[in-house]
């Protein structure tokens, strides 16, 4: 069965989409076969950080039954199966987040595992999504903005009756003038699972635009991820 999980956080830019990257490349070290879905059609970023700034198909030529599922199914030369969001406005515009539970519903049982890059913010977009997974990962940063932003964005996971599968700590600088792991998990009411420091290897995997984990498996950061993956398996 399908485990459907959504990577949340509330706020923009504290690396939902890395997070996914590195997660899915560290489940398919194990063996696990995983589809990344960039549900975020405001401001999608997946295809973006895999090198195709423009894909001939996805997720919203699905919606608007113009494709078929094969047929928006990417594989990256790292091994990772996507489904890329539209860039275009156009597209935007005319693509009903209502309509998400179709490609769900497509997707039971094609993988173990499909993660969710999910929009910032709290709205309609966010909703269709938790109400068509099973648990979410948030992302928050060692800040009080983020923090606050990442406690609404749980709450807003709970009412869709999610599962908080824990936090991930990401862009950490080893406590260097930020938010301590023990304050961000008593706020939060959630285990931290992963502490991802800012790592150069994060920053040289974007600019070649393939996943950390992928390029550096023996990284810092790419650690933290396989934490995160045996956390979601029971290891």
């Amino acid at each position: 069965m399908t485990k459907f999980i959504a990577i949340i956080s509330g706020k923009g830019g504290v690396g939902k989409t890395t997070t996914i990257l590195n997660l899915g490349s560290a489940l398919m070290k194990r063996g696990k076969k995983v589809i990344l879905l960039d549900a975020n059609f405001m401001t999608p970023n997946l295809s973006l950080h895999l090198g195709v700034p423009s894909p001939k198909s996805h997720l919203n030529d699905f919606l608007k039954k113009k494709k078929s599922l094969n047929e928006v199914i990417h594989i990256h030369h790292s091994g990772l199966n996507f489904i890329p969001s539209s860039i275009s406005y156009q597209d935007f515009k005319k693509t009903n987040p209502e309509n998400l539970s179709e490609v769900f519903e497509h997707l039971e049982n094609l993988a173990d595992f499909v993660l969710v890059d999910s929009p910032a913010g709290l709205g309609h977009e966010l909703i269709h999504i938790l109400k068509n997974t099973d648990e979410t990962i948030v992302i928050v940063n060692p800040n009080l903005s983020s923090l606050v932003d990442a406690l609404k964005a749980i709450e807003l996971a709970q009412e869709n009756n999610n599962i908080i599968s824990g936090i991930v700590l990401n862009m950490t600088n080893k406590g260097k003038h930020e938010l301590h792991k023990k304050d961000v998990e008593e706020t939060l009411g959630h285990p931290i699972v992963a502490n991802v420091q800012l790592d150069k290897k994060i920053r040289k995997a974007l600019y070649q635009q393939v996943p950390s984990y992928y390029l550096s498996p023996r990284s810092r950061s790419s650690k933290e991820y396989d934490k995160l993956a045996k956390h979601l398996l029971h290891e």
